[in-house]
């Protein structure tokens, strides 16, 4: 067996799909980058200009109208609470500054929110397509048959195909999520964006970064298990395609309770830690007339990272029965 893993990892590493995938992903990753130097930069000559303006307007109006704020406020202070959250009436009614009236730049802990875990979404969609053309490939040129002749017992060769797609979409994945991660870091360096929130930043990079590698394993596994069951990569992109706009798009339509149970809900869930979707319940009130009310449900991670599990398995299972029963020659 270790020789056969050791042979398909040869194979795969050869492959063009496997580069061409990674360059592809970088590219992505880059843009990602570009999207966070661009949610960073410094403001404008004219956009200082303009805040310092609004500063001093609101400045003005403060120190005109701030003692007589303060006092009506504490006057009903005792009936109604200055704030939920305990904030007095001194500091609801405190001085403006001028960073509030500047264009708002995230620090690095909400930049890798906003720009690293949409990266996930891309290789998703990547490695699916170099799960699918790691098998199709070869069942359509028939080098799979040639293979089998070397290597007759199915089983093996599926799992050793397996564990060599999975080893190449690793550094695949993290090549492509460290190009991210180390862009959004150095552009926020160079706009001077970092922030102070440093531990917040790596705790949020790990979450993010080990979500991602978990998913793109996923869409790896699933790609070469549709592969296996449909042998041809426009099968697989057929399938997609009619999942996504039957499954994904019109049955949440007509059965809004089935969002719940879709594979974007669940993959939702699995990406950002926690999944949301909404239903309209009608019944009739005390006076007889039907009124709507909107129920938020909740989707865990868990629950999506087992709908996930789930689905790769499926796909497994028919691709090794299919692969076990189809003539390959």
């Amino acid at each position: 067996m270790s020789a056969l893993v050791r042979a398909e990892l040869a194979r795969v590493r050869a492959r063009t799909v496997v580069w061409g995938t990674a360059l592809v992903l970088v590219v992505a990753a880059l843009g990602f980058v570009v999207a966070a130097w661009d949610d960073t930069r410094p403001p404008t000559e004219q956009q200082v200009a303009e805040a310092q303006v609004a500063f001093d307007a609101a400045l003005a109006d403060h120190e005109r109208h701030h003692d007589e704020q303060v006092a009506r406020c504490e006057e009903v202070e005792g009936d109604v609470p200055a704030d939920e959250d305990g904030t007095s009436c001194e500091e609801l009614f405190a001085a403006p500054v001028l960073e509030a009236f500047l264009p708002y730049r995230p620090a690095l802990a909400e930049t890798f929110a906003r720009r690293l875990q949409p990266m996930t979404w891309v290789l998703v969609v990547g490695l699916l397509v170099m799960g699918v053309s790691l098998v199709s490939a070869d069942l359509a040129s028939g080098a799979m048959s040639t293979w089998l002749t070397f290597a007759p017992r199915r089983g093996r060769v599926l799992l050793s195909r397996l564990v060599a797609a999975l080893a190449a979409a690793v550094p695949v994945a993290v090549l492509a999520l460290g190009t991210a991660a180390l862009g959004i870091v150095a552009v926020l360096a160079w706009n001077g964006a970092l922030g102070t929130d440093r531990a917040d930043a790596a705790q949020e990079l790990a979450s993010i970064t080990w979500r991602a590698l978990a998913t793109g394993l996923w869409a790896t596994t699933l790609g070469l298990g549709l592969a296996f069951a449909l042998r041809h990569a426009a099968a697989v992109a057929g399938v997609v395609v009619w999942w996504v706009a039957a499954v994904e798009s019109a049955l949440p339509t007509i059965f809004p309770q089935a969002r719940g149970v879709t594979l974007g809900t669940n993959l939702g869930a699995w990406v950002e830690g926690v999944g949301y979707w909404l239903t309209e319940e009608c019944a009739p009130d005390a006076a007889g007339v039907e009124t709507c009310t909107t129920v938020e449900h909740v989707v865990t991670q868990a629950q999506g990272g087992l709908v996930l599990l789930g689905v790769a398995l499926v796909a497994l299972g028919l691709g090794a029965l299919a692969f076990r029963l189809r003539d390959i020659g």
